[in-house]
């Protein structure tokens, strides 16, 4: 990513720094000629007020593009990059400590038909709520991070046993079940979830990551198949009876 501040910054910079240095012409500077402040120490004051202007806008345009490489643009949530790093530190420490945590990968059950039927900018604000609830359900230790589309994975870093995993799910399939009502549309999603678990499936980030998203699709799977088993076949008429 582009670490250099785009030419609009600069100018921005520029114009701020003027304005500074104009109020303190216009206040600062006189006050202290009034009491009679050397040339030398008012140079110092308004190099000091500068500073404490400019600083933080400098520091922000610094730490945006960092900000941009780690997060997710639309829901602010970490992104898949920053989500690796933060895998990679607990496996550390659960290999120091020998100890457990899980990875679990979750995918919005009918968000594609939404984003299809209503467009983009509904299937973003949907998105956005979506993450929402879901960071309400985590603890402060866990990491949840949007690694794509309608893809979610946590990091759960005190899950022990997977009733500990399965709890946290749970709790975000009842949340993600309750209705979305977005510009006057009643849209509705559902969750399907893999977990992995450290040890147990897998010793590395990818073999963690691979276990989780090869069960949240065989999970998908499965529901769609008892989905489509309990729906009933149309143009079908009970044995015995005639047609008309």
């Amino acid at each position: 990513m582009n670490q250099y501040i785009p030419i609009r910054y600069f100018f921005l910079l520029l114009s701020l720094i003027a304005l500074a240095e104009l109020l303190l012409m216009l206040t600062i500077d006189p006050m202290m000629e009034a009491h009679g402040y050397p040339v030398w120490i008012r140079a110092m004051a308004d190099a000091g007020l500068l500073t404490l202007i400019c600083v933080p806008f400098m520091l922000n345009l610094q730490l945006r593009p960092m900000q941009m490489a780690y997060h997710d643009p639309l829901t602010g949530m970490p992104n898949r990059q920053l989500f690796n790093d933060r895998l990679d530190h607990a496996l550390v420490v659960a290999r120091r400590e020998k100890r457990s945590f899980a990875v679990v990968f979750l995918d919005l059950d009918n968000f594609k038909p939404i984003n299809d039927k209503f467009g983009h900018r509904i299937g973003d604000v949907v998105l956005k709520l979506a993450a929402v609830r879901i960071e309400s359900e985590l603890r402060e230790s866990d990491t949840v991070a949007r690694i794509g589309g309608d893809e979610f994975a946590l990091l759960l870093a005190d899950a022990e046993s997977t009733a500990d995993a399965e709890c946290v799910i749970n709790k975000i399939t009842a949340t993600l079940s309750r209705p979305f009502e977005v510009r006057g549309h009643k849209l509705e999603l559902g969750v399907s979830a893999g977990i992995a678990f450290y040890p147990a499936d897998g010793s590395s980030g990818i073999e963690l990551i691979d276990f989780a998203d090869d069960a949240m699709y065989r999970n998908k799977n499965i529901r769609k198949s008892l989905e489509a088993a309990q729906k009933p076949e149309v143009g079908l008429r009970p044995s015995g009876s005639e047609s008309i």
